[in-house]
């Protein structure tokens, strides 16, 4: 026979056995007392939290035959007894999920004015109503409204913005939350004691934070570890069946990102799947720990994270060595690596999460190398893309050859160069130098929005732009690879990148792409026509060809 299962075992029985939940459980009891029962409940929250538990229990209770309303339900009685067996025919539990639709719903309509068969009170609990359809609820709705006086309703669901407003608006409704850690491992500990097993508080920590404030989850992890029969479930038995990864080995990888040893940090991510490490729980640790160091180095609050004491002291140390802007772009990366994986390339499943690793430990080398504040306020202010950031003509100081220099006439050095008045006009160039910051400051967000704009591939082919100039009112965008830029040029790629680039800078601009080396059109040149005088023919071809990119190298 099989055995039953610890969440099932361990379900709550009693308002006072539910965890977690005093918001909720103090609320019903106190309108039980007073007499103050509603026809329509809601119940909400993420999965585990006793939803379901507490239906059952306020059915039990509303209907409890004990003549204390303080002791209900007490358990003991027939009602309570048959509701706790499952065999009490005036509780009725429907899953929305596979009864969704609208016949259902008039059968529960045409049966619903029968009065119970022995309880006070018949009780609907429907789990997931949200999965109902836009009919099921249409009919739901008067039943609901004006429901005959020996029914109550008891919904539950995890999505509440999924259920209509009118179904919401006749319901009293109570959000469950997420159950916190602490408590969560002081049930576990009352579970091992009582099946008599033993486990280490860190191991039940680690089985609590994985369940992420599911007591349900929590539960059923615990009855996974403790049918290996361990003698005392430790912490090296949770990881390996769970597939965490060691805090401290987190840590190691964050020093590295820390310290810009890329060859270190890849070591380690390489080490790491060869022994097989779950890689999307592999990254979803890594956020939670780069999202602890950041929220030290913000709040200089540690005592706040529910950490063990050896790595807080570990969290607090590189909180201290790394930079507001590089744990953010950390962050970035490795959120987005984690819905990467899903797209993982054959024989290398690790790319996204080595990727990701490489573009946040770029801006920390490079702020390791700075050589002042300046030139760190210029890295923040333009965002990276992909492993570097597009430069413009201005920004690219020492990569470009030197200029010759210019004649100038000789004066005296005892005469100091007369200061330019205050009333020149603004440079020509200036503009274009507006148009480029702004191209520069928004490039990440360009790059976000071109994903759900243009697909991921046009994305990840923008992801290749190295440089990015300006011409006139034209935006130049200088690819590494000729395959990337005929992407973005081909078909409607280019119109939507235009109208997105628009979209945000608030602007009219057009959209050039070139590879890295080539000279775009001098800026003398504008892309906007003049109004002096209409344009002839050879002057719109040299536009047009322009425009689609060519260089013009000769005229004539």
């Amino acid at each position: 026979m099989a055995g039953q299962a610890l969440y099932r075992k361990w379900r709550s029985q009693t308002f006072e056995e539910v965890v977690g939940q005093e918001h909720v459980t103090l609320t019903l009891r106190n309108a039980l007392r007073d007499g103050r029962l509603s026809h329509a409940y809601l119940f909400t929250g993420v999965r585990g939290t006793g939803k379901t538990s507490l239906a059952r229990i306020l059915a039990k209770a509303i209907n409890c035959l004990d003549p204390d309303p303080q002791a209900r339900p007490c358990n003991h009685c027939a009602i309570c007894t048959a509701i706790t067996e499952g065999r009490q025919l005036d509780l009725i539990e429907i899953d929305a999920a596979s009864n969704r639709g609208i016949d259902e719903i008039r059968d529960l309509r045409e049966k619903i004015g029968f009065r119970p068969n022995e309880a006070r009170y018949k009780v609907y609990v429907i789990d997931e109503v949200h999965m109902l359809t836009r009919e099921a609820f249409n009919a739901l709705l008067k039943t609901l409204e004006e429901p005959p006086p020996h029914v109550v309703f008891i919904l539950a669901t995890t999505e509440p913005d999924r259920v209509p407003e009118t179904v919401r608006s006749r319901c009293q409704r109570f959000d469950f939350r997420r159950i916190p850690t602490a408590e969560i491992v002081e049930h576990l500990s009352a579970v091992v004691k009582s099946e008599g097993g033993r486990a280490a508080p860190e191991a039940l920590v680690a089985i609590a934070r994985r369940s992420t404030g599911s007591m349900r989850d929590a539960i059923s992890l615990l009855d996974q570890l403790l049918s290996y029969g361990d003698e005392v479930l430790g912490l090296a038995r949770v990881e390996g069946v769970l597939g965490l990864v060691n805090p401290q080995t987190i840590g190691r990888l964050v020093d590295t990102i820390a310290g810009a040893d890329a060859a270190a940090g890849l070591a380690l991510i390489n080490q790491l799947v060869a022994e097989g490490v779950e890689l999307g729980q592999l990254v979803d640790q890594i956020v939670a720990y780069l999202r602890g160091v950041l929220f030290v180095r913000v709040v200089q609050a540690p005592d706040l994270l529910d950490l063990p004491q050896d790595i807080l002291e570990i969290v607090v140390r590189q909180a201290e060595a790394l930079t507001p802007g590089v744990l953010l772009i950390a962050l970035h990366e490795f959120i987005e690596a984690r819905s990467a994986l899903r797209d993982q390339a054959p024989g290398v499943p690790q790319l996204p999460i080595e990727m990701a690793f490489l573009r946040a430990v770029l801006p920390a080398n490079s702020q390791a190398t700075a050589a002042g504040a300046a030139t760190a306020a210029v890295a923040v202010a333009a965002p990276a893309v992909g492993p570097a950031l597009p430069k413009s003509p201005q920004a690219r100081g020492a990569d470009a050859p030197a200029a010759a220099p210019q004649p100038v006439a000789s004066r005296p050095s005892s005469q100091p160069e007369p200061a330019r008045p205050a009333t020149q006009g603004t440079p020509p160039g200036e503009p274009a130098a507006d148009l480029l910051t702004a191209a520069q400051a928004g490039w990440e967000r360009f790059l976000s929005a071109a994903g759900k704009r243009c697909g991921m591939k046009v994305q990840a082919a923008l992801r290749s732009v190295k440089e990015i100039d300006v011409v006139g009112q034209a935006i130049v965008l200088q690819f590494a690879h000729a395959f990337a830029r005929d992407l973005v040029t081909e078909g409607g790629n280019r119109a939507q990148v235009e109208a997105l680039w628009e979209e945000l800078l608030q602007r009219k601009v057009q959209i050039r792409c070139t590879l890295v080396g080539e000279t775009p059109a001098p800026s003398a040149a504008p892309l906007l026509r003049s109004a002096a005088r209409p344009e002839n023919d050879d002057e719109a071809l040299l536009r047009g060809v322009q425009e689609l990119g060519a260089v013009v190298t000769r005229l004539g």
